[in-house]
């Protein structure tokens, strides 16, 4: 066997499963290798702040007990006259005619898929790409099994391509579960992580946020 023929087939044997692995990857995460991937660290979102009304004819800071008319009226005079012996003393809309002021708006809690992101980065690495590719285009890192979670997913992950659908996919740690975020579904009828990929994927949160998953996640 000469030399170039042995080079040819040495370059074969180490191309095919380069190949091999990109095609084996179920759909569609067989056509991502070019795709944005970013993973979020996830919590639930925080319940709304409820205003609470205020009662006609109640005492200030005594919500919901009411007072004679005569008694409000008196009450109020006293309130103007401290008010102006000490300007600032008494909070604005506890005197008739001034204005109170606005409650401090909640603070918006960005959100993806209705769940709260606590942190996201994209993902630059290759061979993270790579190792999140292959697990979820992988029919073996799934195992069947119950699937009740009732914690919040801890961890998002969300391929885009240009032109075509995002896929998100959200991590229940808590009781190894995998699941696509709607309209996406996983393929394989089955979305138990495989305690190795349970175990991956755990890497890969530390490795992205510096931390170990937290319980409950």
């Amino acid at each position: 066997m000469n030399s170039s023929l042995r080079t040819f087939l040495g370059l074969a044997l180490f191309v095919a499963p380069l190949s091999a692995g990109c095609a084996s990857r179920t759909a569609p995460f067989d056509q991502m290798d070019q795709a944005q991937i970013t993973v979020l660290r996830l919590t639930a979102p925080p319940p709304p702040v409820a205003a609470t009304p205020a009662t006609p004819g109640a005492l200030p800071g005594i919500p919901g007990l009411p007072i004679p008319p005569e008694m409000q009226a008196a009450g109020q005079q006293l309130l103007q006259g401290l008010s102006q012996a000490a300007p600032g003393l008494i909070p604005p809309g506890l005197i008739p005619g001034q204005t109170q002021q606005p409650a401090p708006a909640q603070q918006q809690v960005p959100l993806w898929n209705g769940l709260a992101i606590v942190a996201q980065t994209p993902v630059t690495n290759e061979d993270m790409k790579n190792d999140l590719l292959d697990l979820f285009g992988d029919e073996d890192s799934f195992q069947a099994g119950a699937n009740n979670c009732t914690t919040a997913p801890g961890m998002g992950v969300s391929f885009v391509r240009p032109g075509q659908p995002n896929v998100d996919l959200v991590v229940f740690f808590t009781c190894s579960k995998a699941a696509g975020v709607t309209p996406f579904t996983l393929p394989y009828g089955k979305d138990m992580l495989t305690g190795e990929s349970h175990q991956k994927l755990s890497q890969i949160y530390q490795a992205l946020f510096g931390m170990a998953v937290p319980p409950g996640s």
